[in-house]
């Protein structure tokens, strides 16, 4: 079996332990501080979250994901349903059902878990008021429990139409809940910052930062050696360092080229350098509809623009060399090229430089010779 997970939440004998990190999270969560947990795409926080979160005794855990939330019918929805998660007693269901009966929701009964499930309609225009109840049921309900609720990509409040009344709604709520400590996890550091850092904002100010970045190399190196060791594969310090360069040291892309690099290798083998550069051709080819899809959305500029940062780097796109090798001629056009690109996540922001979201997207059109 592959040992190596990625593009999902990992716990127990999957996760690569951040010590210092939970021990610094722990704290937080016993003193029922909230926290607002910010770092790039896939560097393993809400794996942090859930992991530290279980070492801690007779805490549960209200994992509210809003990953591309469009809607405040469907924010509800998410809630109601990592409500269901979390707590399953019978007369707790009932009791969720009759606090949002004006919402008529429909409730049905999955057929192979047998679990009750809840729902909304789509076109039903649902009162901000509604997120205040259901938000004072929470804490109601469990304010003699110990709960930790997590709002995972949370910068995505802002996809909500009228997101200012329903920030103001959960911040209103939240500084009153000094027994339940909220976790707000994000990885768009403008939005996040947006949220938290506007004088103008509800939740100035209301959460005590974490940073998250790579992990601790020698840590990790430990962590991909004795999981390759699980399957009698050799792999030393040197091939490992090749593998934070290519995935330009994410933790997930760093699992994710492991699990490629242990798809074509057979037990009892020592891994070498070559090894990567095979692995690298799998991810292509699992990844090659989504990387094609991506550059059939994009114009002739955005597409110039990001081969151009793919070969020369994202830190001086409006330079001469830049322009030059891009062939377009004006600095705004660049400018303009490379915002559309973060907006369609393929690039990131990093203090003035642009990134790949994915380093083998990049990696890929390199290959390609785009």
């Amino acid at each position: 079996m592959n040992p190596f997970k990625y593009g999902q939440i990992v716990t127990d004998v999957d996760f690569c332990p951040r010590r210092s990190l939970e021990k610094v999270l722990k704290e937080h969560i016993v003193s029922g501080q909230n926290v607002l947990i910010e770092g790039e795409r896939r560097t393993g926080k809400s794996s942090l979250i859930i992991n530290t979160a279980k070492e801690i005794k007779n805490y549960r855990i209200l994992y509210i994901d809003i990953n591309q939330v469009k809607t405040l019918n469907d924010l509800i929805n998410r809630i109601t349903s990592s409500l269901i998660s979390m707590d399953r007693q019978t007369h707790f269901f009932e009791k969720l059902v009759k606090v949002i009966s004006h919402l008529r929701p429909s409730v049905t009964i999955d057929s192979y878990t047998g679990n009750p499930s809840i729902s909304f309609n789509a076109n039903q225009v649902i009162h901000p008021k509604s997120l205040d109840q259901l938000l004072e049921f929470i804490y109601q309900e469990h304010s003699n429990k110990k709960n930790i609720v997590v709002f995972d990509e949370f910068q995505d409040i802002l996809n909500l139409n009228n997101y200012e009344s329903i920030v103001a709604i959960l911040r209103s709520r939240i500084q009153f809940h000094s027994s339940m400590p909220y976790i707000f996890s994000g990885s768009v550091r403008k939005n996040m910052d947006k949220i938290f850092y506007d004088p103008d904002s509800p939740f100035f100010k209301s959460a005590i930062k974490m940073e998250i970045g790579a992990l601790e190399k020698e840590i990790f190196r430990d962590y991909i050696k004795d999981k390759f060791l699980s399957g009698k594969k050799i792999i030393d310090t040197g091939v490992i360092n090749a593998i934070f360069l290519k995935a330009e040291e994410n933790p997930g892309d760093v699992q994710e080229l492991c699990n490629a690099l242990w798809s074509i290798t057979e037990y009892d083998t020592t891994i070498n350098q070559i090894d990567i550069e095979d692995s690298m051709e799998v991810i292509f080819a699992r990844e090659k509809e989504f990387y094609e899809h991506t550059i059939s959305l994009l114009t002739n500029h955005q597409l110039r623009c990001l081969t151009s940062i793919a070969y020369l780097g994202g830190k001086s796109i409006q330079s001469g060399e830049f322009l030059e090798y891009s062939g377009i001629v004006h600095a705004s056009s660049i400018k303009k090229a490379a915002t559309r690109l973060v907006d369609l996540k393929i690039l990131y922001n990093y203090k003035k430089e642009y990134r790949f979201n994915s380093p083998f997207f990049r990696s890929w059109l390199l290959y390609k010779k785009y």
